[in-house]
């Protein structure tokens, strides 16, 4: 975990241990934090309901994580849904600390849509409640942790793909959500620092981490199966495809040039039937029978379809590519198959400096020449790189990340609890 801090941020160390605080110790990400071996209470809040069966992104990783520190030990106060539900969770936890009821830190992940939008019927109806609740957290010297996901409303590629109507209704609302963040927040988490010159004003202002996405440990994966001896490399891409926020076409292309030059290569793409169906007419000129496509696969034909190939690709060539952090990475690392990454992208960063990978630059050339480089022996080599990081990825790992942001916080001073 990346860790940036305005300049009047306090220097001092994440965790001190005193009498009465349990033993430390340090994350993978390097953050020395408390053990969670006494019941502590947080509040999760999210303007969405947290579905746990989703298996889109978004959704995915609020589920995963609020199972994360329950399974850390900590008492978990929901505050998710729409809005009638949200203000009686609300009401709840104000009773609780009324009562004297204490809280180590609020942790919140609201969707990419603006707070005020994000009721069925995306009507502004309630454009206070949220803002007021974090504040009422924010003045008891609870420690309000944001995880800000995505800003792919500030670039000009958004407006093109959704159109200037659905474009300008909601950026006010965009603007109003960082306005309040940057006086209702004590910690902001990207998915890449590179996402922070977008949110400029508020980076400035309020300490700063990173936070990846992660595997569930307690899917075990299928027993692999070896490729035939000198058969096909066999690639795997699982997610979107629509441009301009996925763009298959680059790995289509140069799959298909580096087969043209010897190489024996096989990709089979795993997406929604609805959005395959909507593909670019220019994705089919590289399709043939290397290319195999499923649609709406349930979790454990997935497991078993990552259990079938060598490589998982990531998404390159996206509108967010300079920040996304796909879901689909770590899953990949927990399932234990190397990764193939657009090269800049965040995903390559973190394969080039695990050797848990291959990046691959922008032409069909950088693709055949990676590709022609990855032998029997290279494979193994990453498969065994991937072992070994393999326990850093866990969702456990991201919620005790979590826990240690909350905890430097209230050591350095930035945050002192209230009485009710």
């Amino acid at each position: 975990m990346w860790r940036q801090a305005p300049p009047h941020a306090s220097a001092q160390k994440p965790c001190v241990r005193s009498k009465t605080s349990p033993l430390t110790f340090r994350t993978p990400a390097g953050l020395k934090m408390c053990s969670v071996n006494e019941a502590r209470r947080i509040v999760f809040y999210r303007t969405l309901a947290i579905d746990q069966d989703s298996r889109v992104g978004s959704d995915v990783r609020p589920a995963k994580l609020l199972g994360a520190f329950r399974q850390l030990g900590y008492e978990v106060d929901v505050v998710a849904g729409p809005a009638p539900t949200r203000r009686q969770a609300i009401e709840d936890v104000k009773r609780k600390i009324a009562a004297g009821v204490t809280y180590s830190f609020l942790y919140a992940e609201p969707p990419t849509t603006p707070i005020a939008l994000n009721e069925s019927h995306h009507l502004p109806t309630h454009p206070l409640l949220d803002y007021r609740f974090l504040g009422f957290i924010h003045g008891r010297g609870i420690p309000v942790i944001l995880f800000y996901s995505d800003v792919q409303w500030r670039l000009p590629g958004y407006r093109d793909r959704i159109g200037w109507a659905r474009y300008l209704a909601p950026r006010p609302f965009f603007y109003l959500d960082l306005y309040a963040y940057g006086r209702v927040i004590d910690a902001l988490i990207v998915p890449d620092k590179a996402m922070l010159g977008q949110v400029g004003r508020l980076a400035a202002r309020k300490p700063s981490w990173t936070s990846i996405p992660g595997f569930d440990p307690l899917e075990v994966p299928p027993d692999r199966q070896p490729s035939p001896k000198g058969g096909a490399l066999r690639l795997f891409y699982v997610g979107g495809m629509e441009p301009p926020v996925y763009d298959l076409e680059p790995l289509l292309r140069g799959i298909e040039y580096a087969r043209s030059r010897g190489l024996q290569l096989e990709l089979t793409i795993c997406c929604r039937e609805p959005e395959w169906k909507r593909r670019p007419a220019t994705y089919d000129r590289y399709l043939g029978g290397h290319v195999t496509i499923v649609h709406n696969r349930n979790r454990q034909e997935l497991l078993e379809l990552y259990a079938r190939h060598d490589i998982a690709v990531m998404p390159y060539g996206t509108l967010n590519a300079a920040w996304a952090m796909p879901v689909k990475f770590p899953e990949a690392i927990g399932m234990g198959l190397p990764v193939l990454a657009g090269a800049g992208t965040p995903v390559a960063k973190a394969v080039e400096q695990q050797g848990i990978g291959w990046s691959v630059g922008a032409t069909d050339d950088d693709f055949y020449t990676v590709l022609r480089g990855i032998d029997a022996q290279e494979l193994e080599r990453a498969r065994s790189a991937v072992q070994r990081v393999r326990p850093m990825y866990s969702w456990t790992e991201r919620a005790r990340e979590i826990t240690a942001i909350a905890d430097e916080l209230l050591v350095s001073g930035n945050r002192v609890p209230r009485p009710a």
